[in-house]
């Protein structure tokens, strides 16, 4: 059976919980997505991905370490209010380790019971829901919820003229912690760094 316990970087998602991962475009917020996937899907477990925005690449999530067998991509070409449907039933499914909603630059909006009752689902069902955007969108319903901001660029080529970007290191910032247990000091004293 797989366990969450065994993630590494993104340890601190728990399942039966909704995290939040917020910030703005080129934040490393969809990275850090992506590390879940990855920390899933390669340790065994079955992960669901919906993208709202179509913004999902798997050659470059196959090359982060998704093992894109174990991923099930919801594809909602822009409706939001099928990409919270989609999640809403993923969420319910048993045999889902993590379901991720992917909502990009303009997030649906959520009432209060609705995250209520989407953690409540999360919760029956023992998956781990994760929800990714520009801000904030389960409110008092999610146990978690961080920022990213981008703090350096990597270029390869020379000094006076950069020609490739290689990487970029993000930091993160807890904004609600709510009965969760606290990451692992590691994963927020120092900026991570995504390789391009």
């Amino acid at each position: 059976m797989f366990s969450l316990k065994t993630m590494t970087r993104t340890s601190w998602i728990r399942e039966g919980t909704i995290t939040e991962i917020v910030g703005e475009l080129s934040s490393g917020r969809t990275s850090l997505m992506t590390a879940c996937l990855r920390d899933v899907t390669a340790t065994g477990g079955t992960a669901a991905l919906v993208d709202a925005d179509g913004a999902f690449d798997p050659a470059s999530a196959a090359r982060a370490g998704v093992v894109l067998s174990r991923l099930l991509w919801v594809r909602c070409g822009g409706r939001r209010a099928a990409a919270l449907a989609a999640t809403d039933l993923l969420t319910r499914c048993p045999g889902f380790a993590l379901v991720a909603l992917d909502a990009g630059e303009t997030p649906p909006r959520v009432s209060l019971g609705a995250a209520f009752r989407l953690r409540q689902a999360a919760r029956r069902a023992g998956v781990a829901l994760l929800l990714v955007g520009r801000r904030r969108v389960a409110g008092a319903g999610a146990t978690l919820a961080v920022r990213t901001r981008r703090d350096m660029l990597a270029w390869a080529g020379s000094r006076r003229a950069p020609t490739r970007l290689v990487g970029m290191s993000t930091c993160v910032q807890i904004i609600r912690n709510q009965g969760a247990s606290s990451p692992p000091p590691e994963t927020l004293a120092e900026p991570q760094w995504w390789t391009a």
